[in-house]
């Protein structure tokens, strides 16, 4: 008798685990309950899951299209400015524009005379990033990571960015640029007169088109020196037929801007898992990188980062450091050009993809590692508290709360499921002045092989 009611007892309790186990499948998600429920969870149902979850986040009726990008070749449905459409020749002229290091002209210190270029600071291979916490141009020497300040010149020679240098990565979906959005008069900054009114402004173009245009003279760059070359002038042509022949002008500084922004327009990362995943491949994304994107677009994450290039054209405090070199002392970001308390240390919200090919990040460089920004955010304690101070905290910036097994998710879904792993496809082949790129100097020669 003992031994059938130790039977019953034992069945009911497995009658009891099933039923749990059962009723576990069914229970909505969350974000620090089992993703996947087990191991052997089919990644079917985590796509389904995400699916579910992307429709709710996009816009009414947009569905996953919201979150594509297009691509590179399919120039009608880039955003693009209207005072300068894309055409293929235009393109083709920026890209060589970006890279060509012939365009270093004006360096304060003459041994840095076509040592640099665009691409000097925006690498294909760190994700159109600096992969340093202040990018280099004019004075640099070396490439990509291993680049560093040449000693024997002057500090105030150098061309050093004091804050962490943005990708252009997917940058068409930005109609204003920098930071502090200052470039542009498009989007946010329509309705800012002082903005408008700031002489970078001038041409009354979007922010991308506004940055090459206004860089290549800061940066100390210019076109006299490609003026000779038979290809540059032909490419000239193509792109802009209305070019009157008259070799280098003030005007072809303008045109060059217009044709670096439309180079810049078509570099997406539209190779990444994710973005194969969301245009059908079901195996594009591995089961941890499937529940990172739950994580992400089920948390306040989305809140900021969405759209087709995961960014907002908007501005917003969370608390990151300056950068600890900032000239300026506290850099108020936003507040500083718009002049209002309210947008004090707004800073524009990034786009998110191919971040693991470099580091640091933040405006002020202040992490080393995307796992770090996601530790940040998942305890929400800002670095600068003068932004808690001052109430402008996005509302947004809360404690995450996930687990270490979430936490690992989302950080592989930033990694490695945002990563197109081909972005070496935007890189010319040659430059039509025969020189070294995206940097001229010695010791880039050296090591790029180009001596």
């Amino acid at each position: 008798m003992k031994f059938y009611c130790l039977l019953l007892r034992l069945l009911g309790i497995l009658l009891f685990t099933l039923v749990l186990i059962l009723c576990g499948v069914g229970f909505d998600y969350a974000l620090n309950t089992s993703l996947a429920a087990s191991p052997d969870k089919p990644t079917t149902d985590l796509s389904s899951q995400l699916k579910q979850i992307l429709v709710s986040a996009a816009p009414s009726n947009q569905g996953l299209n919201y979150f594509i990008l297009p691509d590179s070749s399919e120039i009608d449905r880039i955003p693009a400015d209207p005072n300068n459409p894309l055409t293929p020749e235009k393109i083709r002229l920026g890209q060589f524009l970006f890279h060509e290091t012939a365009l270093s002209i004006n360096p304060l210190n003459p041994k840095n005379w076509q040592q640099s270029s665009c691409a000097s600071c925006h690498i294909a291979q760190a994700g159109f990033r600096s992969n340093l916490a202040q990018g280099l141009g004019v004075g640099g020497l070396g490439f990509n990571k291993l680049r560093h300040r040449d000693p024997d010149i002057s500090s105030v020679q150098i061309d050093k960015q004091n804050i962490l240098a943005p990708s252009v990565l997917n940058s068409a979906y930005q109609e204003v640029k920098l930071w502090d959005g200052r470039l542009g008069v498009a989007g946010p900054n329509a309705k800012e007169p002082v903005i408008q009114s700031n002489d970078v402004n001038r041409f009354k173009l979007h922010g991308l088109e506004t940055q090459p245009i206004d860089g290549l003279t800061f940066h100390r760059l210019g076109t006299a020196a490609i003026a000779s070359i038979p290809e540059y002038q032909e490419l000239f042509a193509k792109a802009f037929p209305d070019r009157p022949y008259v070799g280098a002008d003030v005007e072809d500084t303008k045109r060059a801007g217009l044709a670096i922004a439309a180079y810049e327009r078509t570099l997406l990362a539209n190779q990444a898992p994710f973005q194969k995943w969301l245009k059908g491949d079901p195996n594009a994304m591995s089961e941890k990188e499937l529940r990172g994107a739950k994580v992400f677009f089920s948390s306040s994450c989305v809140q900021c980062h969405t759209g087709a290039n995961l960014a907002l054209t908007d501005f917003r405090a969370v608390g990151f450091a300056d950068h600890p070199e900032e000239w300026s002392g506290l850099n108020l970001g936003r507040g500083a050009i718009t002049k209002r308390a309210s947008d004090d240390f707004k800073f524009k919200v990034p786009q998110l993809y191919n971040l693991a090919d470099s580091s640091p990040y933040g405006h002020g460089a202040s992490f080393n590692t995307l796992r770090e920004v996601v530790e940040y955010f998942n305890r929400a304690e800002p670095q600068k508290l003068e932004a808690l101070y001052a109430g402008n905290l996005s509302v947004w910036f809360r404690p995450l709360n996930l687990t270490q097994d979430r936490v690992n998710d989302l950080t592989a879904f930033l990694e490695t499921g945002l990563r197109d792993p081909n972005l070496t496809r935007y890189v010319p082949e040659r430059l039509p002045s025969g020189l070294c790129f995206p940097n001229n100097d010695p010791l880039s020669r050296k090591q790029l092989n180009c001596d």
